[in-house]
């Protein structure tokens, strides 16, 4: 009878285990990932690589030598001019020396060039990394789940998942903001069992708070309102969850109407860091309710919510606001507000805002720093003022005391390479101020206009070998393909 009662308790036991583990596999696939096909990076853009030639001075060669021959500063250094231009140039050199390299900040310089780029070349590599990250260094493993993350590569659910129950602290952040980009309704199941545990740290709640908001666990939408409305939470917490509010209300619309009147009763609370945040959950909404809250905040006393505001107005195309964003720029008392007021002005392009900042431009009293972040904006969205624009450097070319502004509406116009700029071009090409020329030439090497040829090649022959402190004829030279170098010595050799 005893050996009966132990076989049905062992029964039992087994019984009971199976069920868990079979409950816990229904929302747990944790384990190694398997490892993608290797793959080739993806080729660049034909249109995209002319343009990067016609403004990379130092050409193509001497970036291809680095990568192939240099020291780990300089490659360091190239790669991150690489990701800031978004260069695609050198992705098949910078893949071959991932696979070459012994450096670890070499590769992980390589792993967020292709993460900026979103190219999925190294997929394979960044699963190989989390399946093993024991055998990897801190950052090397974090680079990999920023990379996953941002690639949305779900291969590697299994082994983020895996992490993560390693309870390995310093993994733990990586591994949550991996899973809330990669994730979707399974992995928030699986992070809903982690929201009852009590031995989260705060870190780790924060952390959690803001994957189960990009994963819109809708599961936990009632316990967020909780949190978020409870003033002895931790403030970081009721923030994040506030914006989690917002991103489980947008998904389901069940939630939709309880998340904005839950949204709206936070913003009257006094903590302006839980208000901006409020405002950034707000933004997920379009409609009467949300533009209504999003131009109080407008006018809010604390700049930093003014700030989120007009980023949440800028991304919900929100035009009835621009009379506000006008006043905030005539008269906000913080400058960081009056500057991001311009380019959303110009952007939600209505009469009033693009009169407003056309006007600025001949407005004595606007000061240059303004005027600079104004043709800045108006450039940018080219919605209006490209004539006005002009005219302003036509008044600035040739005064000495306005050089700053001079130079930004040069660097402005550099950026885009537009046909309206040709006659400015042509202005700034014959001034005798070295910089003013220089800026002429980059505006060129974007727009490559026709008429100013030969003005440049003029400029470009001057350039050799026994004329290296002319700077702008050697950009120029460069800019038209000219080997300057050898003419000197032809010319030596001749002799």
């Amino acid at each position: 009878m005893k050996k009966l009662l132990t076989a049905i308790c062992l029964i039992f036991s087994f019984s009971l285990i199976f069920a868990q583990e079979k409950e816990k596999s229904e929302w747990s696939r944790a384990g190694m990932s398997e490892v993608p096909s290797q793959k080739r990076p993806k080729r660049p853009d034909a249109s995209r690589v002319r343009d990067l030639d016609n403004t990379d001075l130092d050409g193509r060669q001497k970036s291809a030598d680095i990568l192939k021959f240099g020291l780990e500063d300089e490659i360091l250094e190239l790669l991150g001019k690489m990701t800031e231009r978004r260069d695609e140039r050198f992705v098949d050199e910078a893949y071959d020396l991932y696979e070459e390299t012994r450096s670890v900040a070499v590769k992980e310089g390589i792993m967020n060039f292709f993460k900026e780029m979103e190219d999925p070349c190294l997929e394979d590599y960044a699963i190989m990394i989390l399946n093993e990250p024991f055998e990897e260094s801190a950052s090397t493993v974090n680079a990999a789940f920023s990379y996953v993350g941002t690639l949305k590569t779900r291969d590697a659910i299994p082994a983020v998942e895996q992490i993560l129950e390693s309870d390995n602290e310093k993994y733990y952040n990586g591994a949550i903001e991996a899973l809330g980009k990669i994730g979707g309704s399974d992995e928030a199941m699986y992070l809903t069992e982690y929201f009852e545990n009590e031995d989260l740290t705060l870190p780790q709640k924060q952390s959690l708070v803001k994957t189960l908001g990009l994963l819109k666990a809708s599961e936990t939408f009632e316990k967020l309102v909780e949190m978020a409305e409870n003033e002895d939470e931790n403030t970081f917490v009721r923030m994040y969850a506030s914006e989690a509010i917002g991103q489980i209300g947008a998904s389901d619309s069940a939630y939709s109407e309880k998340a904005i009147d839950s949204l709206t009763d936070l913003y009257k609370d006094r903590d302006p860091n839980l208000r901006a945040y409020v405002v950034k959950g707000i933004a997920n909404f379009h409609g009467k309710e949300a533009e209504e809250l999003l131009i109080q905040a407008i006018r809010d006393s604390h700049a930093k919510v003014r700030l989120e505001a007009i980023s949440a107005i800028r991304k919900n195309a929100v035009q009835s606001a621009v009379p506000y964003l006008v006043y905030r720029a005539k008269t906000d008392p913080d400058t960081n507000v009056k500057n991001a007021c311009y380019p959303a002005i110009a952007e939600l392009n209505t009469v009033e805002g693009n009169t407003y900042l056309v006007e600025q431009l001949s407005e004595k009293k606007t000061g240059d720093g303004a005027k600079a972040k104004i043709v800045a904006a108006l450039l940018e969205f080219d919605h209006a003022g490209n004539q006005e624009v002009a005219s302003l450097a036509e008044e600035v070319i040739f005064d000495e005391r306005r050089k700053s502004l001079r130079y930004a509406i040069g660097k402005e116009m550099a950026k885009w390479g537009r046909a309206s700029y040709e006659s400015t071009c042509r202005l700034y090409l014959s001034s005798s101020d070295v910089p003013t020329q220089g800026t002429a030439l980059d505006i060129y090497a974007k727009g490559r206009y026709a008429s100013l040829t030969p003005s440049v090649r003029s400029l470009a022959d001057r350039a050799s070998p026994e004329n290296k402190r002319d700077a702008n004829a050697i950009k120029a030279a460069k800019i038209l393909g000219v080997d300057w170098e050898k003419k000197g010595s032809s010319s030596s050799d001749a002799k």
